[in-house]
């Protein structure tokens, strides 16, 4: 048994344990420690008293004064959506063009649907909306099913080539690698779209890929090429280009066809926030409604 003894410099007693010839002094806890101790083990029982604490098999001690954060997360949630909603009210039931020419609301409501566009479309479509490579430009004002703004808010709603029962269908058919045409005609039709958007290009090709593109392509893009709203065909005449407009870019689409997905929105954004978007678009659009 250690010897506790005293220590000689301060005369406090020991504790009797020593390391390496350190020995501990038997001093007691400060009282202003024991205070605190004491202190703040009755404010933790008082708060498993009165506040929500122990859990039991099917439930928990509720407290008291039956607070809860999840009351009152809920009731700031549901108040903060009555504020939204009267906020947004405008977007709910009036019509679209009118909000659309309207340019009060472009000024007042612009930056916030800015951010419902960035949550949901930038990825895609890039926050200045001219689009990824595979994507749409959303500004230029070439659309595929027209810029009319109850079809853009279809677009929106129902996506195109999605899981909705109202999708829009859009495909490009793969002339080549399905051996509709031989390689030589893809070839031919290649320049005759080259030749429809004023690029340079195989005249005598360009010629024969014509009739090629009379029998198979026109039904979709018409006799000139200048593509068809009814079915989402675009525009081959002009200088935009989803998947890019050089010669081989349009050899690949021709030849393995093209089938873009955009996702329907009807039932992940409300109605309100739907039309939102597409006023956003519009009012983005270079042939917006003024």
């Amino acid at each position: 048994m250690a010897l506790k003894g005293k220590d000689p410099v301060s005369g406090t007693d020991l504790t009797g344990h020593e390391w390496d010839g350190i020995k501990e002094l038997d001093t007691p806890v400060p009282w202003a420690a024991r205070w605190a101790l004491w202190i703040s083990i009755i404010i933790a029982a008082l708060f498993w008293v009165f506040y929500p604490s122990f859990p039991g098999a099917r439930d928990y001690a509720k407290g008291l004064l039956g607070y809860s954060s999840r009351s009152e997360v809920v009731a700031e949630l549901q108040q903060a959506n009555a504020d939204r909603e009267m906020t947004f009210a405008p977007f709910a039931s009036q019509d679209l063009e009118e909000l659309a020419a309207d340019p009060t609301l472009e000024a007042r409501y612009s930056a916030s649907i800015s951010k419902l566009y960035a949550d949901n479309c930038a990825a895609c479509h890039r926050n200045d909306l001219k689009g990824q490579p595979g994507f749409p430009n959303l500004v230029d004002g070439h659309w595929l099913w027209s810029g009319a703004p109850e079809e853009v808010e279809a677009t929106i709603r129902y996506g195109i080539n999605a899981q909705h029962d109202d999708t829009r269908i859009a495909q490009m058919l793969a002339f080549g690698a399905d051996g509709m045409i031989e390689k030589q005609q893809v070839e031919e039709v290649t320049e005759f779209v080259l030749a429809l958007s004023g690029k340079q290009h195989d005249a005598t090709a360009a010629g024969a890929g014509r009739l090629i593109f009379e029998e198979n392509c026109a039904a979709c893009h018409g006799d000139d090429g200048r593509g068809g709203y009814e079915i989402g065909a675009p525009d081959l005449g002009d200088e935009r280009w989803i998947y890019g407009g050089d010669r081989d870019e349009i050899y690949h689409s021709i030849y393995h066809g093209r089938q873009g997905v955009m996702p329907a929105w009807e039932g992940r954004l409300s109605d309100a926030q739907i039309r939102m978007l597409t006023l956003y678009l519009l009012w983005n659009a270079e042939d917006a409604p003024s």
